[in-house]
């Protein structure tokens, strides 16, 4: 929606508050992965590119979330209704992160090579490509899902755009936008946090920890409920003006945020049940390797993939 603020000076002070808390975050997640995160013995070749792509996922995953909150949350408490302008710097920043991560991965991870993008490499010996992480396909696949909604979102997030597209267009625009959005993080980053970074065989790898992993689910948590309880408080709010609430309604209202918040509590539901029954060190039964041996193992895929 239209800001009100005419002044350049105040829209470059808002942009570049929100710049520094944004390259902030990026920083302080890099931190924390770069002195406990990674075990350079174990990865050699990563080095520190993947704290690197991971500070600016997280720290975008942020920006999303308050841009998320700050809307249902002014509905329950009116007070923060001066802070909803905030989502325009909010939206903006997280798109710029967003491609921060998307060119970390294009540069670090993939090294310019669109087939090693999608998780293929080449091999001379039979001619052709073969899949070699099927996992990161899709994961970049996602990311190549969200990037042009990003985009939109971001070169439509001036009032000169609100006014082009109508007030009532341009919300439902970035409303339907950023929950799209919000979903196929929340699914990239479910099987990115759980399911690609699990010990597996044949070797047993132990993968570079996750602190962020609880606190990205509790962050979505978040999100859903605020939503869904802005949603009944406002259907019954404007309910309450026409005709007197009867029980009926108000079971009815609750029914349909409950199906509202459905998807999160069967993704959280699913990854609580098989988390808390995976394993989280290599069975003693077949043996735990040692360093070295990722070391050696990790340097053999390394010089496959850049036959």
């Amino acid at each position: 929606m239209l800001q009100g603020i005419k002044s350049k000076k105040v829209i470059l002070l808002r942009h570049l508050s929100v710049g520094v808390f944004s390259f902030l975050l990026v920083y302080l997640f890099y931190l924390s992965y770069y002195t406990w995160g990674v075990i350079p013995s174990l990865w050699p070749d990563w080095g520190m590119d993947h704290p690197f792509w991971r500070a600016w996922a997280h720290a975008a995953f942020i920006l999303l979330f308050l841009s998320l909150i700050l809307s249902p949350a002014a509905k329950l408490w009116h007070p923060i209704n001066k802070f909803i302008t905030w989502r325009r710097e909010f939206g903006i920043w997280f798109a710029i992160l967003s491609f921060g991560h998307g060119y970390a991965i294009w540069d670090r991870w993939a090294r310019w090579d669109v087939a090693r993008l999608f998780g293929f490499e080449y091999i001379e010996e039979v001619g052709g490509y073969i899949l070699f992480r099927p996992e990161v396909g899709i994961m970049n696949m996602m990311g190549l899902v969200m990037a042009p909604m990003i985009v939109l979102l971001a070169v439509t997030s001036f009032d000169k755009a609100v006014r082009l597209l109508g007030v009532s267009s341009w919300k439902w625009l970035h409303t339907t936008l950023i929950n799209v959005i919000f979903y196929i993080a929340m699914l990239r980053g479910v099987l990115y946090l759980f399911y690609f970074f699990q010990f597996s065989p044949p070797n047993w790898r132990e993968y570079p920890s996750i602190w962020f992993l609880y606190v990205f689910l509790g962050m979505a948590v978040i999100i859903v409920l605020l939503q869904a309880v802005a949603f009944v408080k406002t259907v019954l709010e404007k309910r309450n003006g026409k005709e007197k609430k009867s029980i009926l309604q108000v079971a009815f209202v609750i029914s349909v945020a409950t199906m509202f918040i459905m998807p999160i509590v069967l993704l959280l539901g699913a990854v609580a049940y098989f988390d808390s029954r995976s394993i989280k060190e290599a069975p003693m039964s077949i043996g735990q390797a040692s360093p070295q041996h990722y070391v050696l193992n990790h340097e053999e895929d390394y010089n496959i993939n850049n036959t």
